[in-house]
């Protein structure tokens, strides 16, 4: 018996309604926070390798991006990543190209993980019940130890291989990579996905698949 998906909210590539102008500006703005806040984290904050910072505060910003912009957030996220931590930061423009791409396993793991896997243990595609003992311990697990994990290893071997990575510093890179973004996305992300996921359903800005 065919019936409505539980959720809107999923991986489909185009569903309606269709974007908005209003939504293009959220991303847009979403976009511009997030690659300031990247470009702050790695020049206030410096972990001693170039583009990585010992506490990323924009990571916070950016996993709740992804889970309510979809596909959009992980744009969010390269243009954050390549221009703001990347270029910016001083970064060579051919080592930002694939760095950039660091946000899409961050933001990608937590993307797939609300939208595919969340609704089928009965928790809010969208973060929203990130408060409750089974929702976070969700959002710990998909949010913020395996993504930032991941992110850590693939950054630091990207910055590695372009020889901005000190000798002897790789393990300690990704691990001061990792714990410094769990600790941000631990403290931040909650807040943002408990207080402002109601406002985001209501205007209507969370995407229902990837791009809409």
């Amino acid at each position: 018996m065919c019936g409505k998906p539980a959720t809107p909210y999923g991986l489909r590539w185009n569903p309606d309604p269709p974007i908005t102008v209003i939504s293009l500006v959220t991303y847009a703005v979403a976009a511009g926070v997030y690659t300031i806040l990247s470009w702050l984290g790695v020049i206030v904050l410096p972990l001693g390798i170039v583009s990585v910072s010992a506490l990323f505060v924009a990571i916070g910003f950016g996993i709740p991006f992804a889970i309510w912009f979809g596909g959009w957030g992980l744009l969010i996220g390269y243009i954050g990543s390549f221009l703001g931590a990347g270029i910016l930061a001083g970064t060579p423009v051919l080592l930002a190209i694939p760095f950039g791409f660091v946000d899409w396993i961050q933001f990608g793991v937590p993307l797939v993980a609300y939208r595919v896997l969340a609704p089928r243990l009965g928790l809010h595609p969208l973060g929203k019940d990130v408060t409750s003992r089974k929702g976070f311990l969700f959002f710990l697990v998909f949010a913020v130890v395996i993504p930032n994990g991941l992110g850590s290893l693939y950054g630091i071997a990207i910055l590695y291989a372009g020889g901005l990575v000190p000798p002897g510093a790789f393990w300690p890179g990704v691990m001061a990579w990792w714990i410094g973004n769990m600790i941000v996305t631990v403290i931040i992300a909650p807040v943002l996905l408990r207080m402002l996921t109601p406002v985001i359903e209501r205007f209507g800005l969370a995407t229902y698949g990837v791009i809409t």
